[in-house]
């Protein structure tokens, strides 16, 4: 995403002052409050294109999968750490199998860990 001074300096074109100041107000209040929000199961951040994902990994260190919700193919989960929560931890993942439309396919030599993923 852009910086806010590339974004300033490519408005300076636009020759319309009320238009200008309008996108400069509008692309200001976007750049500087971006973020992603408090995890929710399957609920969007707050700006981004990403979904929250409560997970768990399963009872062994065998394969086990996350229904995501998405309706398409996610491109990647970033693990999130949830500062609210005493004992939240990072946990070593691995894709055991490409995601689908539906689900996504882990492993963890951590069992029945609790985490959050934001899925994009």
């Amino acid at each position: 995403m852009a910086d806010l001074g590339y974004t300033m300096a490519v408005l300076r074109q636009v020759p319309d002052v009320t238009t200008r100041r309008a996108l400069e107000t509008i692309f200001t209040h976007i750049l500087s409050n971006i973020r992603f929000g408090v995890p929710e199961h399957q609920t969007r951040a707050v700006n981004l294109q990403t979904y929250f994902q409560s997970v768990t990994t399963g009872a062994s260190t065998s394969e086990f999968t996350v229904a995501h919700g998405l309706g398409q193919v996610p491109h990647m989960a970033v693990q999130v750490l949830d500062l609210s929560q005493p004992g939240s931890a990072v946990v070593p993942l691995e894709v055991s199998r490409a995601a689908d439309a539906s689900r996504l396919y882990l492993k963890s030599t951590s069992t029945s860990a609790s985490m959050w993923l934001l899925v994009e």
